[in-house]
Order: structure tokens, then sequence, then C-alpha cells
């Protein structure tokens, strides 16, 4: 990664709309990868993190866990196409919805 063309957490924060700690608690669990640093300690992200910070954003919003968005992302990176488990997913937290709307 370039370090030129990497954002500052600040301006991750302000692309993807979530707050800096935000970012730093992603990162301490695993879910983003450990941001480059320069050589004054600052962490520098790829352009990417705003796209995965959405989708974690999106994920959360439709009831998945952080692990459950951590293992998504996780499958994505590798090169594997998602789709079967997060469907898959999605199915148990629509049995679940289902179940708290009938008691």
């Amino acid at each position: 990664m370039a370090i030129m063309s990497a954002l500052l957490i600040g301006d991750l924060a302000q692309r993807a709309g979530v707050p800096t700690p935000t970012i730093r608690y992603y990162e301490s669990i695993g879910l983003l990868r450990p941001a480059a640093r320069s050589s004054s300690g600052y962490r520098r992200y790829p352009a990417q993190t705003v796209e995965e910070l959405r989708f974690i954003k999106k994920a959360q919003a439709l009831g998945f866990s952080l692990e459950e968005v951590g293992e998504i992302l996780t499958l994505s990176r590798s090169g594997k196409t998602p789709c079967a488990e997060v469907l898959s997913l999605a199915h148990q937290h629509l049995a679940a919805v289902d179940e708290r709307l009938r008691q």
C-alpha cells in the first residue's frame, strides 16, 4: 500500500460515517486489518476500508453480529464468494425474528 494514497483515521471515519473509536475497536478485535503506520505512527488505511466499514454498518443494521460480519469479511478477503454463507446467516436471522414476533 502506498502511504500517499492511504487515508488517515479521521478521513476514513468521515468517509465511512463512523466515529474514530469505532474504527480502532474494529481493528483491535480483528474485524478490520491492522493499519499500516506512517513513520510518525499515524494509522494509514487503504481506500477499500471505507467500503468495509460501510458494509459492517449495513450488516449490523440487518441484525448480523460483529462475529458474523467478521466471518463474511474473512471469506470475502480469502477470495471465496460468501453468498451461501451469507444466505444461511440471513435465513437464521429471519427465523429468529419470526420467533420473536410469535412470542
